[in-house]
């Protein structure tokens, strides 16, 4: 973003254009929404836009900051008190119920910007990773506490464990996607708790 607005104003008219951003890259995907898309659905001209981004890929970025935290504001009630296998079952329940709550099909917004980026745009790229890492690091951090308290094994790796379950996350959701069913989700998901708990 070139830079943060100074107005009200100037923060509804970012904040519109992000909303709309957002639904319209989940529910069409990014190649396929245009900026004047963006603009005409957001209620703004384009020098409007053009004040906040450099283009499509600076939005895209911004897009990217705004599904993390809303990925993980969803789930950070039961993210955070991660300490015990129950807490990490309830955790992985909790991503699935969801989806199962949510009347649109099953896909995660940060999977499907990932599936879309390119590596022709390293800015993305990037903002895509830090998304994954900045998840992966509160999954580790729950994973740690059950190892620091002997509810898990000490040769537990806690990085690993946590890229283990965001891969059966994405691939779950992906299956359930093809499926239109949860249940694969659900599977892999429970599935990959259960091993970190053995």
């Amino acid at each position: 973003m070139k830079a943060a607005p100074s107005t009200d104003k100037g923060r509804a008219t970012l904040a519109r254009i992000l909303d709309v951003a957002c639904e319209l890259f989940y529910s069409r995907g990014v190649r396929a929404t245009s900026i004047d898309q963006i603009a005409q659905a957001s209620k703004t001209g384009k020098g409007q836009f053009y004040h906040f981004f450099s283009g499509k890929s600076d939005l895209v970025q911004s897009v990217v900051e705004r599904q993390t935290e809303l990925v993980l504001a969803a789930q950070r009630p039961w993210l955070d008190d991660i300490a015990t296998g129950e807490d990490l079952r309830r955790w992985a329940d909790r991503l699935v119920r969801l989806h199962e709550e949510d009347d649109d099909p099953v896909r995660c917004p940060l999977g499907a910007l990932a599936a879309e980026i390119s590596e022709n745009d390293p800015d993305v790229k990037t903002s895509i990773e830090a998304a994954f890492v900045r998840w992966r690091t509160l999954i580790a951090a729950g994973i740690q506490r059950m190892v620091d308290s002997g509810e898990i094994g000490a040769d537990t790796e806690p990085d690993s464990a946590a890229e283990a379950l965001l891969a059966a996350y994405q691939g779950g959701v992906l299956l359930s996607q093809v499926h239109g069913s949860t249940s694969t989700l659900r599977l892999c998901l429970g599935r990959e708790v259960e091993q970190i708990l053995r």
